[in-house]
């Protein structure tokens, strides 16, 4: 029952995730991206705390888990969504859901490095086979360094972030999940706000427009089903799921952010996104079946 609630659990994350780039694309028309991640997770840590008091009363997250979540905060959050917002701002919600697809590859690679032990040499063939694909996307609109191939890497950036992000949230598994969600939210928040200050210092933006209702709609919409509630889902799938099997999962976000980037902005990418789409998706969908037999073979020994 609980494997199969961690099923759900990830679908759905990955669904709000998958829309949230359109969401992204939308108010960093008018909100700073780092601004935006300030607010975002202001609200998030907001209903946190008001869910964590209604349901964790009196319980506290042990010191010996705190550093974790503060590092899981500052690649997960912080460094994460400097790097989506700022990316999405300069490319499209498609492209960037497909770069951001590369996650396990980063996951795995960063595992890796950390346990000092190479994983199977078919796996890394699959990843540069991903990473063939990431360089279609990236050169899709043509081979001249533009502000879309700028935002291209800056996601690139983020999803090596995010693999940092789950080397760190796995070695909370055996903690609370919704107070070490918690505690990560509001490090990842303390992190963002000098960011965030020096942004609105150098782009002054007109503070008036962030309380149009389309703009407060999709912000409610990224802080509290994408990050709030959508860390506390994600990290209960990861808890029951596995890192490597919950990572599966992100597969599903190209695909919900293309449909959503289609619907909502119009948006039709190109063909070199398709082909470097498939190219990512084969590779990485291989790469992970290489890596669970891998890792079934050892179990067996």
């Amino acid at each position: 029952m609980k494997t199969n609630l961690g099923f759900l659990f990830a679908i759905v994350t990955v669904s709000f995730w998958g829309i949230s780039f359109i969401a992204i694309k939308i108010v960093v028309e008018v909100i700073p991206p780092i601004t935006l991640a300030t607010i975002r997770f202001a609200i998030s840590l907001l209903a946190l705390l008001i869910f964590t008091s209604l349901t964790s009363k009196g319980k506290k997250l042990p010191k010996s888990a705190k550093k974790y979540s503060i590092l899981a905060g500052f690649w997960g959050i912080t460094m994460y969504f400097i790097f989506e917002n700022i990316g999405v701002r300069f490319t499209t919600p498609s492209q960037a859901s497909l770069l951001i697809s590369t996650v396990p590859i980063f996951t795995i690679a960063i595992a890796d490095l950390y346990r000092r032990k190479m994983s199977n040499l078919k796996l890394y063939i699959m990843s540069f086979l991903s990473l063939a694909g990431v360089a279609v996307i990236i050169l899709s609109n043509g081979l001249k360094f533009n502000s879309s191939i700028l935002g291209d890497l800056l996601v690139l950036l983020a999803a090596f972030s995010w693999g940092m992000y789950t080397l760190y949230v796995d070695k909370l598994e055996n903690y609370d999940n919704l107070l070490a969600t918690l505690e990560m939210t509001k490090w990842g928040l303390i992190f963002l706000i000098p960011f965030s200050a020096v942004e609105i210092f150098i782009e002054s933006p007109k503070v008036v427009n962030f309380f149009r209702p389309e703009i407060l709609l999709w912000l409610l919409f990224l802080g509290i089903l994408c990050s709030g509630f959508g860390y506390v889902m994600w990290n209960y799938a990861i808890k029951r799921l596995g890192s490597r099997t919950s990572s599966n999962f992100i597969y599903l976000i190209p695909l919900v952010s293309i449909i959503a980037d289609s619907l909502i902005l119009k948006h039709v990418p190109s063909m070199g996104v398709y082909v470097g789409g498939a190219l990512v998706m084969t590779g990485v969908i291989l790469g992970e079946r290489f890596s669970r037999t891998e890792e079934k073979f050892k179990a067996r020994d």
